[in-house]
């Protein structure tokens, strides 16, 4: 009788073991899914935060004259800033926005000392948008 219970602790000190191992390699994969999936949310939280600096710029410093639509407030039809929807404006390059952007043109004040290189690109891209609206 002895002997079947020493066979019969053997067997259940294998199956635990063997449990044990069974269920820290699905805890390895899960916490290794765990990180993938954190890690990828986190790079879309990055594109998002991104793909918004421009508009979140444009809010800051551009909406008194060109208006939230780009079509431009009172005061900036007063100051004859452009329709950014307008041709005149989407015929412009990348380069032109930039330097307009940076340096100011007619009565619009320059931003390259207010706003980062990376900020005045994504506005030039956020500028972009405006000529695939509709008006």
């Amino acid at each position: 009788m002895s002997d079947k219970g020493n066979g019969l602790s053997v067997v259940r000190s294998r199956m635990s073991s063997n449990r044990a191992s069974s269920l820290l390699r699905v805890g390895r994969a899960v916490l290794f899914a765990g990180a993938i999936a954190l890690a990828l949310g986190a790079t879309a939280r990055v594109s998002s935060a991104a793909d918004d600096t421009g508009q979140d710029t444009f809010k800051a410093n551009c909406v008194v004259c060109h208006g939230e639509d780009g079509t431009g407030t009172a005061t900036g039809k007063a100051l004859m800033a452009p329709d950014l929807h307008s041709d005149a404006v989407q015929k412009l390059t990348d380069a032109q926005i930039t330097d307009q952007i940076s340096n100011g043109k007619n009565n619009m004040p320059p931003f390259k000392n207010t706003l980062s290189k990376d900020q005045i690109k994504s506005l030039v891209t956020y500028v972009r948008t405006f000529g695939k609206k509709k008006k």
